[in-house]
């Protein structure tokens, strides 16, 4: 069963996660790639950073361009068409002399201490990033402008980097370990990350695909217990979505008080991992975040008023894996409390479509209906037509729109091309409707 307590630990994270998100500005702006260079000091919590920026811009008329920038403070915007730039709240305004709609490039130096987004444990000298991307990198926070990252991080010589893309190199140089990754498919900016410590780590192999899990309070052994499961699941989500997970890594880090996927690695919960040592099926959180690996990362909502095809489907295949796994019983255990969820927000009179018209300040109640209701609604979509048909449809939709950026549109018509069933009643009850 999905437990009240897994429910209850993503409830909390939905507060900090989409509080972020719904600070996004959206612009004409199309990122091709992001190269980051930062410097982390984790005992004064402070970063420096230059990163370079290429893009392109999808307007006729337009001079300014507006990146996400936290409370960073920005020392230096240079580049051939520049002009000039001012720091507006959480934005930063950056005027540009024409518009070439192609080859555009910019230099960002800046520094800061980041209130959100990157946390520093000065106890356990760690650092690790979650949700907020744009509080210590400069960025686009739209979800649907995904780019090519590359990072170059400098860290103390005795700490451990784990960070998003492959790791091209590792250099110590001036006193400091310089990791370098580069990331070569182009990914939304939420997923960006990267996490410092003195960990543990346990690796084994699934073919050629190593698969990494860190954590500073178990030891190796308990690594191996805890993501037992991993390269089950890994090969389930590569025959459900019909896509092969595409990378040399995946890690799996068990550090802090939070929950979120990035780009070839997951970070959970430290204390998660008793859970699961003390009942190896509470594995939904494991299953969820990984799940993003396929859809979220790489079939991705492309904008935040379609949430529910990250999330929902996460949550989703959580419990389609536990019935893989477990059984039957366990999937309906995990469905029903999602619908126990969905149904106490019915009850409250708060119901709404699972595509929102607006995004900007959802509520607690808002941000469970597209995790639960939406999970719900793959359920009953499921069982609308047929669980071979149903399957083949996911497959279909996942293998056609890997890469992209998605609206609810483009599901539906993916699902209806691949079953041949026509899903108007459906969707306009259950997505576009409230009930």
């Amino acid at each position: 069963m999905f437990s009240k307590e897994n429910i209850s630990i993503l409830l909390i994270v939905l507060l900090l996660v989409l509080s972020a998100q719904a600070s996004s500005i959206v612009t004409e702006l199309d990122v091709i790639s992001y190269h980051l260079t930062i410097t982390p000091n984790i005992d004064e919590k402070h970063i420096s950073g230059t990163v370079i920026i290429k893009f392109q811009i999808n307007s006729k008329n337009s001079d300014s361009i507006i990146l996400n920038a936290g409370n960073l403070e920005i020392d230096r915007v240079v580049g051939e068409n520049v002009t000039g730039f001012k720091k507006s709240n959480n934005g930063l305004v950056i005027q540009l002399s024409g518009n070439e709609k192609n080859g555009n490039e910019i230099t960002i130096d800046y520094h800061g201490n980041p209130n959100s987004g990157l946390l520093f444990d000065l106890d356990h000298g760690e650092a690790f990033t979650v949700y907020s991307t744009s509080r210590w990198m400069i960025c686009n926070d739209s979800p649907g402008d995904k780019a090519l990252f590359h990072l170059n991080i400098a860290i103390p010589v005795d700490k451990t980097c784990i960070a998003s893309g492959e790791l091209v190199s590792k250099i110590h140089r001036n006193g400091k370990m310089h990791y370098s990754y580069q990331q070569n498919y182009e990914a939304p900016t939420y997923t960006y990350g990267f996490a410092i410590g003195n960990f543990n780590q346990a690796e084994e192999k699934l073919g050629k695909l190593l698969l990494n899990y860190y954590s500073r309070d178990y030891s190796s052994d308990q690594l191996l217990t805890i993501f037992q499961e991993t390269p089950a699941m890994i090969s389930f989500f590569e025959e459900k979505s019909g896509v092969s997970y595409g990378e040399s890594t995946y890690s799996q880090i068990l550090i802090g008080d939070y929950y979120q996927e990035m780009s070839g690695y997951s970070i959970l919960k430290d204390t998660y991992g008793e859970l699961v040592l003390h009942d190896s099926t509470e594995t939904n959180l494991i299953s969820h975040e990984m799940a993003h690996q396929w859809w979220g990362n790489r079939v991705t909502c492309k904008s935040w008023n379609h949430f529910w095809l990250n999330e929902a489907m996460a949550t989703f295949m959580s419990a389609a894996y536990n019935e893989h796994r477990f059984g039957k019983e366990k999937y309906q255990s995990d469905i029903d409390s999602y619908y126990e969820v969905y149904e106490a927000i019915k009850n409250r009179g708060n119901d709404k479509p699972l595509v929102f018209d607006s995004w900007s300040n959802p509520s607690s109640d808002d941000r469970n209906l597209v995790y639960f209701k939406g999970a719900y609604v793959l359920h009953l979509l499921r069982e609308n037509i047929g669980d071979e048909m149903f399957w083949e449809a996911i497959r279909f939709y996942t293998a056609k729109h890997f890469g992209n950026s998605v609206e609810t549109t483009d599901f539906q018509k993916a699902i209806e091309e691949s079953s041949g069933t026509n899903l108007d009643n459906f969707f306009n009850e259950w997505v576009y409707k409230s009930n």
